[in-house]
């Protein structure tokens, strides 16, 4: 503050006024050594979770049809088909306890108990089902005999404009013009990795194609993969939601994520009568419905000699599901936000076909390298996304450090006008 005679003159603030937020600050307790601090810096915590979650989803898809496959059961007309259902029930059943444990672990640590969150309830119940109708229409259209491989792999990119457009009628928030052009260049990159499977090169995807021109009709080759693209809608609008929720200060991630789960599982629960659909669901009758469940839990807990190997499958699938889940909430609490993680997420599709490059599911998973032309339009695309995803969240951070450092000017010359305006009233 600079006086001129009677003037006040207002000067922007020194640099040792501004603290530039460049590391997150967590409090902790533990029983023995008592209350601590962590300090992480948000570049370091960036690029630790945006790899955690690129892993932790691999790790997710690669279990899931391998867990699904190991529960395959001959039909009494002697085809086979998996009934996605009591996959879907049996896995979600373990999601609460898990996360309701993390919350439990939490509370030990920060010396708290309660279990309430500062989200409203309706949103929670928002988010269960959001999350519930996407695992069901996505799970149910990827039956290779209902949507083929090839098709998956290109509308599962409509995740990222569901998000975009999501947000912006959700939060009004768009995307700058530099973060626009990194989310381009990752859906081109995510195009070019696709390449192989788009059109069959290096790839054996005929007899998929085959079986599904033969078991289908005109109206349901169109249906499903419209099903399965529709499926990442409720996923681009739980995406953007949990963004709103997590961005308050107030909203304690753990909680928030453990009661989602809750009702995801409820919703599910709820949703049974979707397997007597015809046409969609695998059960014809209560009877068939129960004999699929029955089956389904004894092969995931180890009571069927048939698939045995089930039961450490779904134990993959339930830890990697549970991570994939924790590192994605943490990733938009802590980052840039739901779009940074749906373009953070599209490198699982490359990483995952990187990981069947080295292993083979069939006749059982084992090491099988295999380098092809498919191979290098994988790391082709890899190598365009990565730079992609890191320019994206490099302008992020150049953004969130301007708008940090404008409201730290404003907050620093309301406080300089308010002592000014006081030392004139003392002064008179």
């Amino acid at each position: 503050m600079e006086k001129t005679g009677e003037t006040t003159r207002l000067l922007p603030p020194n640099n040792n006024e501004i603290k530039k937020e460049s590391h997150f600050t967590f409090d902790y307790r533990l029983p023995i050594r008592g209350p601590k601090q962590a300090i992480i810096s948000k570049r370091g915590l960036n690029v630790f979770l945006t790899v955690m979650t690129v892993i932790t989803n691999v790790a997710m898809n690669v279990s899931l049809p391998l867990y699904s496959e190991s529960m395959d059961k001959t039909n009494t007309n002697g085809t086979n088909r998996v009934d996605e259902y009591p996959v879907l029930f049996l896995s979600s059943f373990w999601f609460p306890f898990v996360f309701f444990s993390i919350v439990f672990l939490n509370s030990w640590c920060q010396g708290c108990s309660s279990m309430r969150s500062s989200v409203p309830q309706r949103t929670m119940i928002l988010c269960g089902a959001l999350n519930s109708v996407n695992g069901l229409l996505v799970v149910y259209a990827s039956d290779p005999t209902r949507t083929a491989p090839e098709l998956q792999a290109m509308l599962s990119t409509s995740i990222i404009p569901f998000t975009v457009v999501c947000r912006y009628l959700i939060l009004r928030k768009g995307v700058g013009k530099g973060r626009l052009v990194c989310t381009v260049v990752v859906l081109i990159g995510l195009f070019i990795s696709l390449e192989p499977v788009i059109f069959d090169v290096d790839q054996s995807t005929s007899s998929s194609s085959d079986s599904l021109s033969e078991s289908s009709s005109s109206g349901t080759r169109v249906m499903w993969p419209f099903l399965f693209a529709l499926g990442f809608l409720p996923l681009g609008i739980f995406n953007v939601v949990i963004e709103k929720e997590l961005k308050k200060d107030d909203t304690e991630s753990f909680i928030f994520l453990a009661w989602i789960q809750l009702y995801n599982f409820v919703f599910i629960l709820l949703l049974f009568w979707t397997d007597f659909i015809p046409g969609f669901g695998a059960a014809s009758n209560p009877s068939e419905f129960w004999d699929h469940f029955v089956y389904g839990a004894k092969c995931m807990y180890g009571q069927d000699p048939e698939c045995h190997s089930a039961t450490y499958l779904s134990l993959l699938f339930i830890v990697s599901y549970c991570l994939a889940n924790l590192f994605i909430i943490l990733l938009v609490r802590f980052a840039e936000g739901a779009i940074y993680l749906v373009i953070v997420q599209s490198l699982v599709t490359p990483c995952g076909a990187i990981f069947w490059t080295f292993f083979k599911s069939q006749p059982s998973f084992h090491w099988h390298p295999v380098f092809n032309l498919a191979t290098g339009f994988t790391l082709l695309g890899l190598v365009i996304m990565v730079p992609a995803v890191v320019m994206y969240n490099y302008l992020g951070k150049k953004d969130d450090d301007v708008e940090t450092r404008t409201t730290t000017v404003n907050e620093v010359n309301v406080d300089r006008a308010d002592m000014s305006s006081r030392s004139y009233l003392d002064s008179l």
